[in-house]
């Protein structure tokens, strides 16, 4: 009986009060369905959000530096007249008989000596160490000056834009003629 009456009274106090329990047990449901299934995952999600923005950021301003660089790579490998002419002069793309006179006659006069004789002979020293490098044997013969002079020569064939290699240097001191064998390197593009 008194189950009964405890029943009995669970119906009376549950149909007066239908609407507010069912509000709370949703509530209840809502809350906990919150707290044990969505809350970790929603957690996860914010966190790869801030994640994915902050890449999103790196990746727009890497493409913005790539951007830069390119423009700045594109300027650099520019050649302007003048920078394809010095080129030429230093490694020309075939042996340039005429340039090589100019130049060693210019530095030769510079330091104080007189041009007797340039002999070429390009036979004789084939290739380089690398196939694309063409070597002509050069022998100048000059004369005037003195050992000062002769250190300045050296000097000023060292730092020629000409690509060349000094190989041996003659002299007696009976005579102001000094012997000069040098190579002088060119492009070979076969």
């Amino acid at each position: 009986m008194e189950k009964n009456y405890i029943i009995q009274m669970f119906r009376i106090f549950f149909s007066r009060f239908r609407r507010p329990i069912l509000l709370v047990l949703a509530i209840i449901v809502l809350l906990l369905g919150y707290f044990l299934i969505i809350k970790n995952p929603l957690t996860f999600y914010r966190q790869n959000w801030d994640l994915l923005n902050n890449l999103d950021n790196d990746i727009t301003l890497a493409k913005t530096e790539l951007s830069n660089a390119q423009s700045y790579s594109s300027q650099l490998y520019q050649l302007t007249s003048q920078d394809e002419r010095l080129l030429d002069m230093a490694l020309p793309q075939k042996p340039d008989f005429s340039s090589i006179i100019e130049q060693l006659t210019s530095l030769a006069n510079h330091a104080g000596f007189i041009v007797n004789n340039i002999d070429f002979n390009e036979a004789k020293a084939g290739k380089a160490k690398s196939d694309n490098l063409g070597r002509v044997s050069v022998h100048l013969q000059i004369t005037g000056g003195g050992y000062t002079q002769l250190k300045e020569l050296i000097k000023l064939l060292e730092s020629s834009v000409m690509m060349l290699d000094t190989y041996s240097l003659n002299f007696a001191n009976t005579s102001p003629t000094y012997d000069l064998n040098l190579v002088v390197y060119y492009y070979n593009k076969s």
